[in-house]
């Protein structure tokens, strides 16, 4: 029996126990106990009283007192004293009909006392559960009479499913019956036209309890089986609580989204079984009595109550997006358009429909459940009550509850009288053990489940209280040491906000130390007055979604609570408000009805525009947004005098870089800046401390940023959490779901005049999360481990590199035309083989225009209506729209895809979204283009990557990257080579330098480990520095080593001689040569998905295939984190790796060809050549950084330096046929 946490159960033994002494319900006082033990106490009263039962001794041992004028039951059972012939009734049959009775109860908005008053017939057990083994009778009979009905009916002809419809009806009356209720059977219920209308809502005793969906018989009950229309159905149709799947052969019930039990199948079949068909078993019976006697469970956790509700609030929001799609097409009132439109003029004005279904739904999910918290009961109330109650405590929320569904509520009835159920049954007590840490794991849990993508797109990652706990300490030391605030945050008239505070956990930590400075100076007893002044003036938070907004206020409210506290009459100052949009907003006139919600954005303006903030703190969201998205930091006011405040993080001259700003998180931090450090002149200082991700610390793009703090700053520390790299291992990061170098920053202003530039600390953290928060906590102002970062204007924030590193010219300068590599946008256009490409096209040529448009995939760009050039050196069409293509493919062309993996691309400009017709224009069979990860930093492996193909973006390490063609020209007469440089070389070795030995030299310095173990600091900051000697012995060692490493990463297609060891082809080892020494099976069920690597053997098994030796260097050959084995078959396999987004994706080879193998082979070998060399350039290395160099300096003093920017571009047209300069 389900019973409730109240401590009164503990007086009520066992069931299986009782005796004639239990149970005396005089002892009960009602007043002191919870209404689910008084219901219970009544309901066993009710069972003596209305149905006369007695003990079930015949001699009656217990002294008449369990007779129907007594007040106790036996240990024996009871039986009806008025039907003396009927059987007696054990005590576990009465507790289990209790159960039943509050179940049904609920259905009927009832009590389970009048459910036993309606039975009339005094026979506990016949209403709300019953005898099993009689209903599973009652479902065989049912079956059957389904069975004769249904057979002739499919027979007939007609839409299968519809010759269902009748037949099931019955069934479902006949099983009510037989359980004592009464169905009501709705069909096509309008959850709003979403594709995925149940065919019936189950109306029981006036409640809704669940949906049916039927689906064509021999479809199947088991949704794992769906494909097509139909699964994509049941993924909306699983957010229920509560369906039941039937196919006429087979059913299932699925509730809260899993599968209860088994698919049950009947014995025979609806088509030709006719009255013969029946179950198989008692669990059709089971299926039908759970589905039917469904009513809303309270959860045990937060955990089981987010399962409950996060697929409401999605259907909830699907539901309201598509009648906003209905309503543009004027196929139903504006209802949710306006709706839209109010909200913007209210609380956001540039809310897309896109965010404000997302708001709708969770506006109504917590504020529901925030009734919940506060005991509002909903039983028997409308959604309007419900509002209308919470808005006493909580106005906003219940104001937006109220102004969401006062017209909307008809239309999304269906959904909405589920929900109101589903929280209505919550009881917050059985959560909550008095933290608060209940409702942040309630929202923590929801935006999992709600929308992971949405979750990992927007780092919507709460913070953990580690690291939130040593930013608000680290930031209390500096109030307390630079402005002489003793009591740190708890000093009066110091404002503090959080711009982006989710469910508030900077904010409670701020008014923990407050309480903790305050009972130290005070005493405990002047805690609560003061956090309630605090709370009320000077502690802002500011949230866009009302889903944690709603959290927030619950913890304040805890905290409060634990403190003796609690908030002031006027309210507390958490605000929905988005900190990005314009201060000077001002409201027309607003009608009553809104005015709460109007005041919440009134009060934020108020705060951004006049409050003198001193601190702001936070962990602001962070995602990659397009243009505009900054709001009024990024735009400014129109008309205004003054720039928008992200100019202050722009430079002259760096605007091609600075398209990378475009995040939230450095709208966030201009925010921040802006609001301390510029907002109030004659109150210009502070403190900034926020969490985000690192790349703002050295990346190009964010050179003014960088620029900006140091200049109005007086000090900055930076907090490395995630020196590890891009994407770590996941034990190392402090947020598990997020692959982003973090860092925390933390600035002050101290006066009005800041010295310049800013004195900036770094220190780094390493180990596993735990080790790192740990560390945290320990970690002070004045510890000895930070380091001092560069001074420079726009140097990074890290500490300076070495004098050898900053000393030597970057590839940027020795060779200054980059781009990026290939961007189609599309991965279908890629494959291994010919043969896949030549399906795809297939496909695509068959389908017709709109299928052509999903299978495409279109973009802003590129349509299937687009019309561009063919490519450079490319034939195949002319200027048709892919509508319109007939065509056969062009020859696809071979591409590096991924380091030292040469894919195929079919070379169709139309395919492609950024295709860089330059580097098809300079395409040619002396060309070599080098790689550079110059927009992360380079961990391991070779610092430069070659190939003689046209990379793609990702080549490098599958992290973008760009790509330095050594010729600007197809015909290899104009270097991509410094003027003037190739020249200098030539007289310093006193021998002509060509562009190929420089590249050669390059290779050999860069091209392995070796480079970037010794400059694993410096590549922190991303972008490769070149050591050139000056010595002529050590330059011909390096262009020597350098033809070799050239030779093989382009596969023995250049620098190629035969004579020094580097024939025409790809490589091959001339010892330990790995073989495949067991076959690769190329049919189709053989084909691998796995490769597995025994490091004794030295074998590398592909699928049941084998290939030895393949030493561990080989297998463990990485490109700055990027495993090559593994990447390159990832690829092939099987399942192959990657995301495949579109059908066209899902066309893969289902066979691993002999040419496949050797393509394996070529691999291996190439590495184990490059392992081989690996020794030689190291030493080289050392030799090269021990011997004099040419410098920066001696560049620029010899005018190769800086180089100018017509030589940074691509050449065009005639510039190609004009002769070169000379360069040697």
């Amino acid at each position: 029996m389900p019973l409730c946490s109240h401590r009164s159960w503990g007086t009520l033994p066992r069931m299986e126990s009782i005796s004639c002494a239990l149970v005396d319900v005089r002892h009960c006082d009602p007043m002191r106990t919870c209404r689910q033990y008084v219901q219970f106490m009544t309901f066993l009263r009710g069972v003596n009283a209305t149905a006369g039962l007695g003990c079930r001794r015949a001699s009656n041992p217990c002294g008449g007192s369990c007779g129907p004028a007594g007040r106790r039951i036996g240990r024996h059972g009871v039986r009806p004293l008025v039907q003396p012939a009927t059987a007696p009734i054990p005590v576990a049959t009465v507790v289990r009909t209790w159960s039943a009775a509050r179940r049904v109860a609920s259905c009927r908005r009832s009590s389970p006392m009048a459910l036993l008053r309606m039975s009339g017939r005094g026979e506990v057990g016949v209403r709300g559960g019953g005898n099993r083994t009689g209903f599973e009778q009652v479902v065989a009979q049912a079956v059957s009479r389904f069975g004769a009905e249904v057979t002739p009916k499919l027979k007939g002809g007609g839409w299968p499913e519809d010759q269902l419809r009748g037949p099931l009806e019955n069934l479902f009356h006949a099983a009510c019956h037989g359980l004592g209720l009464t169905i009501t059977l709705t069909g096509e219920v309008p959850l709003i036209d979403l594709d995925a209308r149940p065919d019936y809502a189950i109306t029981v005793d006036g409640a809704c309890i669940g949906y049916v969906e039927l689906k064509r018989p021999g479809t199947t009950a088991d949704p794992a089986n769906f494909t097509g229309r139909n699964a994509a159905q049941w993924k909306k149709l699983a957010r229920l609580p509560n369906v039941l799947l039937c196919d006429g052969n087979e059913f299932s019930l699925h509730q809260n989204g899993e599968q209860i039990g088994d698919v049950v199948r009947l014995r025979g079949s609806v088509r030709t079984s006719g009255s013969r068909l029946a179950p198989s078993d008692g669990r059709l019976a089971r299926v039908l009595h759970d589905f039917l006697t469904w009513a809303p469970q309270a959860p045990r956790s937060a955990g089981q109550l987010v399962r409950s509700v996060a697929g409401l609030c999605r259907l909830l929001s699907d539901e309201v997006a598509e009648a906003i799609v209905q309503e543009k097409a004027h196929e139903r009132p504006p209802t949710f358009t306006e709706l839209a439109e109010e909200w913007r003029v209210l609380l956001f004005p540039e809310t897309t429909d896109v965010e404000f279904v997302e708001q709708f739904g969770q506006v109504v999910v917590f504020a529901l459940l925030l009734a919940r918290v506060e005991g509002i009961v909903f039983e028997g109330d409308t959604v309007h009550g419900i509002a209308t109650k919470l808005g006493k405590k909580h106005s906003l929320m219940g104001k937006a509850l109220e102004v969401l569904t006062a017209d909307s509520a008809a239309a999304l009835s269906t959904t909405l009288e589920t929900l109101l159920r589903v929280v209505g049954a919550v009881d917050w007590d059985r959560l909550d053990d008095g933290t608060g840490d209940a409702y942040f794991l309630l929202y923590e849990h929801f935006l999992q489940l709600y929308d992971a993508d949405l979750r990992m797109r927007t780092g919507s990652y709460y913070t953990p209280h580690g690291v939130v706990s040593a930013m608000v300490r680290l930031t209390e030391a500096i109030l307390t040491r630079d402005f002489g605030l003793p009591e740190g945050f708890a000093s009066q008239d110091l404002v503090v906000v959080d711009p982006a505070m989710g469910t508030g956990t900077f904010l409670l930590y701020v008014l923990e130390r407050a309480a903790g400075a305050i009972a130290e100076r005070e005493g405990p007893g002047a805690v609560g007055p003061r956090l309630r002044e605090m709370v009320g003036e000077r502690l802002v938070g500011f949230e866009m979604q009302t889903g944690p907004f709603a959290v927030a206020e619950l913890r304040m409210h805890a905290m409060l609570k634990r403190y003796g506290s609690a908030a002031p009459a006027r309210g507390m100052r958490l605000l929905v408000a988005d900190a990005l949009d314009s201060p000077t907003a001002e409201f027309n006139w607003i009608p009553h009805t809104y005015r709460a919600l109007a005041e919440s954005r009134r009060q934020a303006n108020s705060v951004k525009r006049d409050e003198r903030v001193m601190v702001v703190l936070g962990n602001p969201p962070h995602d990659a947004v397009g243009r505009g998205a900054g709001k009024w930091v990024e735009r400014g006011d129109p008309g205004a005098l003054e720039p928008p405040p992200l100019d202050a993080f722009r430079i002259p001259g760096n605007g091609r870089y600075e398209s990378k700003m475009s995040n939230l998180y450095v709208y966030f931090w201009r925010w921040a800046t802006w609001k301390v450090f510029d907002a109030h002149q004659d109150a210009p200082f502070g403190v900034v401390a926020l969490i985000t991700p690192k790349a703002w610390l050295k990346s190009r793009a964010f050179a003014g940023m960088r620029r900006y703090l140091r200049s109005r700053a007086d000090e900055g520390w930076i907090v490395d959490l995630s020196p590890e790299g891009h994407r770590p291992d996941v034990s190392t990061r402090i947020f598990p779901g997020v692959a982003q170098q973090l860092c925390i920053a933390v600035f002050v202003r101290r006066s009005q005049r800041a010295s310049h530039p800013a004195a900036v600390r770094h220190i780094q953290l390493f180990g596993r999360r735990e080790e790192k928060i740990e560390q945290l906590q320990t970690l002070a102002l004045d510890d000895p481990h930070w380091r001092e970062c560069a001074q420079g204007s726009t140097d990074p924030f890290l500490p300076p590199s070495s004098n050898l590193w900053s000393c030597s010219p970057s590839l940027d300068d020795l060779m200054p035309w980059s781009s990026r590599g290939v961007t189609p946008g599309r991965t279908w256009v890629y494959a291994p083989d010919e043969d896949t490409l030549r399906q795809r096209w297939r496909r695509f040529l068959a389908a017709d225009a709109e299928r052509r448009r999903e299978l495409f995939g279109e973009a802003r760009d590129r349509t299937i209506d687009s019309l561009v050039e063919p490519l450079p050196g490319t034939h195949g069409y002319d200027r048709t729209p892919l509508r319109e293509e007939r065509r056969d493919q062009p020859t696809p062309v071979r591409v590096a895809y991924r380091s030292f993996d040469r894919q195929l691309i079919m070379p169709d400009h139309r395919l492609m979204v950024v295709a860089r017709p330059d580097l098809w224009r300079v395409r040619s069979t002396r060309q070599i283009y080098t790689v550079e990860q110059n927009a992360h930093p380079v961990t391991d492996g070779p610092g430069l990557v070659f190939s003689a193909l046209i990379p793609d973006m990702h080549y490098f390490n599958g992290r973008s990257g760009c790509v330095r063609p050594l010729y600007r020209d197809a015909d290899g007469r104009h270097a991509n080579i410094a003027p003037g440089l190739l020249f200098l070389l030539s007289r310093r070795f006193g021998a002509p330098v060509p562009p190929e030995d420089l590249l050669a030299y390059i290779a050999a310095v860069t091209a392995h480990p070796g480079y970037t173990d010794r400059f694993r600091e410096d590549l922190e900051d991303p972008g490769a520095r070149i050591p050139l000697t000056e010595e002529p012995a050590l330059w011909q060692r390096g262009v020597e080593i350098g033809r070799r490493i050239l030779w093989a990463h382009t596969y023995g297609e250049r620098y190629v001689d035969p004579d020094n060891g580097r024939p025409a082809g790809a490589p091959r080892l001339t010892t330990d040569r790995p073989q495949c020494v067991e076959e690769i099976p190329d049919d189709e069920a053989s084909m691998p998905q796995q490769m597995i690597y025994d490091p004794v053997t030295q074998d590398l098994w592909v699928g049941e295939g084998r290939i030895s030796p393949v030493p561990s260097q080989v297998r463990e050959y990485a490109v700055s984190g990027m495993n090559v084995l593994d990447k390159w078959f990832g690829y092939r396999r099987k399942q192959p790796a990657g995301r495949r987004r579109l059908d066209l994706d899902h066309v893969v080879a289902q066979r691993w060809a002999p040419e496949r193998t050797t393509e394996l082979l070529d691999l291996l070998n190439l590495l184990g050549f490059l392992v081989k060399e690996e020794p030689h350039q190291a030493t080289l290395l050392h030799d090269i950084c021990s011997a004099p160099l040419i410098t920066r300096a001696d560049l620029t003093a010899e005018a190769v330096l800086p180089v100018s920017v017509g030589f940074r571009r691509p050449l065009k047209g005639a510039e190609a046929q004009d002769p070169p300069l000379f360069q040697w």
